[in-house]
């Protein structure tokens, strides 16, 4: 099976990361990691992007220490195979995500699947009233861009 391309971006980042961390403090690279933007866009009110920050990000999603990373990365053999490790772990993880998904996608068409005519169908997120089950689908696409939790719990 084949890692998605997240993973394979995750997987180069860390071990870039690591090859970085052993180098001399005067090294270019390191200077950049370690380093803060002094112009450049960002969000209004939000603080400058940095890669550490960026770095910081990836590292939690691996579940991998951010306070120790530098210290674990310090060895190559071992960095090698905690980013190997991790990485597959967030791949696992993320295909389970999908499938949850999927499932409860399919339990709500299902469940909605026979239409009367004049059958209304409710949201389960906002509880708004949609008039066919295409139309309740892509409003509940919708309310789950936004981050709307659901009023009930379909478990």
């Amino acid at each position: 099976m084949m890692a998605s391309i997240e993973a394979m971006l995750l997987k180069a980042q860390l071990r870039w990361a690591g090859h970085v961390s052993r180098m001399e403090n005067h090294r270019l690279p390191k200077i950049t990691l370690y380093g803060e933007l002094s112009f450049g866009h960002r969000d209004r009110g939000a603080p400058k992007k940095r890669y550490k920050d960026s770095l910081r990000k990836s590292l939690r999603g691996c579940h991998i220490d951010c306070s120790q990373w530098s210290a674990l990365a310090a060895d190559c053999a071992a960095w090698r195979y905690t980013v190997h490790q991790a990485v597959s772990s967030f791949e696992a993880s993320r295909k389970e995500d999908l499938r949850e998904k999927r499932r409860r996608r399919k339990i709500i068409a299902a469940s909605t699947a026979t239409s009367e005519p004049g059958q209304t169908f409710d949201c389960s997120h906002c509880g708004r009233t949609c008039l066919s089950r295409i139309g309740l689908v892509s409003h509940q696409r919708a309310c789950n861009r936004r981050g709307h939790k659901p009023l009930f719990n379909l478990r």
